[in-house]
C-alpha cells in the first residue's frame, strides 16, 4: 500500500493498479485504487494540466498571461480556441491560490509588511472594484491580495445608483480577510505600513490586539511613469508597495491603464492576479526561469 496526496475520498486506503502512458508525450504514471470507494485513479488526475490536450502550449500560455497579454489576443498567437485559455486560466489560478496559501503557512515569519488598496472597475467605472494586497518590504513578495465590490465614489455615484443599484461595499469584509492571513506570515508585533486611510487603524489594532507598530505614510501625487501607481519625486515611505503595484498594473493585462480590457467576471480576475502573484513571488526569490517558475506551480 502507498500513501499519496491524490485520492477522490481523502481516504489513504488504496493500492497500486498498474500504469499507463500517456500518448501526447511518452510518460509513463501510475495508477492507483481507492479501497473505500472502489475508484481508480493516478498521479496525474488533480494535476492543473489532467486531460488537457496540446500540453506543449501550456508553457507558452502560462508565460504569456503572466506577461500582460490578452486572452483573446493569446489565443489568436497561440493558434486555439478562447475558451482553451480560460480553461488554463482557471486551473492555474486555483493552483496558484493554493501555493500562496501554502507559502504564506511555511514561510519565515515576517516583519515588515505594507498593505494598501489599488481600485480598478468592472466592466464600467460605475462599478468599481477594490483590492487590497499586502507586500513583505523585505522580499517585495505579495503575501495577500483579495478582490471586491465597492460603491461608485464622486460624480458617478448618482449615475450608478440610477443605473445598477445599491453597490455593497466590500472593503471591510476583506481588509478583515487580509488581516487575519497576515497574522499567519507576520510576527507577534509587526511594523505595518500604510497610507492615512481611516479604514486601517481600528482593523490593525483590532488583528493583533495592540502590539502591531502602525507607521502611516502620507499620500502623494502620483506620475505619469508607473502608471499612476509610483509617485512625483523624493523618497517614497511606500515605495515596495507602490512598485509592486505599478508591476501588477502592466503585467495584468485588465488593469492597464488606457485598455479596452476590463474585469468581466470578478473570479476570473481573482485567478489572473493570483497567476501573476506566483510568477512575481517566484521571480523575486531568483527563480527567473519561466519553465522552473512553471514546474513550481504544478
Amino acid at each position: 500500500m502507498s500513501e499519496t496526496k491524490y485520492n477522490h475520498c481523502h481516504s489513504h486506503r488504496f493500492v497500486k493498479n498498474g500504469n499507463y502512458r500517456r500518448k501526447s508525450d511518452n510518460r509513463k504514471f501510475q495508477r492507483f485504487q481507492c479501497r473505500n470507494c472502489k475508484r481508480n485513479f493516478s498521479e496525474q488526475t488533480f494535476k492543473p494540466d489532467y486531460r488537457l490536450k496540446q500540453r506543449d502550449l501550456n508553457l507558452l500560455i502560462f508565460r504569456l498571461l503572466a506577461g500582460g497579454m490578452a486572452q483573446r489576443e493569446i489565443a489568436r498567437t497561440v493558434g486555439i480556441c478562447r475558451n482553451s485559455v480560460a480553461s488554463r486560466v482557471i486551473r492555474y489560478g486555483k493552483y496558484a491560490k493554493a501555493k500562496l496559501k501554502l507559502y504564506r503557512e511555511q514561510m519565515p515569519k515576517s516583519d515588515l509588511v505594507l498593505f494598501d488598496e489599488m481600485e480598478t472597475f468592472e466592466h464600467t467605472k460605475c462599478k468599481p472594484l477594490t483590492m487590497p494586497i499586502a507586500v513583505e518590504e523585505k522580499t517585495r513578495k505579495i503575501l495577500s491580495f483579495s478582490v471586491g465590490t465597492i460603491a461608485a465614489k464622486g460624480h458617478l455615484a448618482k449615475i450608478s445608483r440610477k443605473k445598477y443599484g445599491p453597490r455593497p461595499c466590500q472593503r471591510k469584509e476583506l481588509l478583515k480577510k487580509l488581516i487575519s492571513e497576515l497574522r499567519l506570515c507576520c510576527t507577534t508585533n509587526p511594523t505595518i505600513k500604510t497610507d492615512r486611510s481611516h479604514h486601517y487603524p481600528k482593523l490593525i489594532a483590532k488583528g493583533w490586539k495592540g502590539k502591531a507598530v502602525h507607521k502611516v505614510s502620507k499620500g502623494r501625487r502620483a506620475a505619469v511613469t508607473g502608471q499612476g501607481e509610483m509617485k512625483k519625486g523624493g523618497y517614497d515611505d511606500l515605495f515596495f508597495l507602490n512598485h509592486t503595484y505599478a508591476m501588477i498594473r502592466d503585467k495584468v493585462k485588465c488593469l492597464t491603464r488606457k485598455t479596452w480590457c476590463t474585469v468581466k467576471k470578478i473570479k476570473m480576475f481573482e485567478y489572473l492576479v493570483y497567476i501573476y502573484v506566483h510568477f512575481h513571488n517566484q521571480r523575486v526569490e531568483g527563480k527567473d526561469r519561466p519553465t522552473l517558475i512553471y514546474q513550481q506551480l504544478l
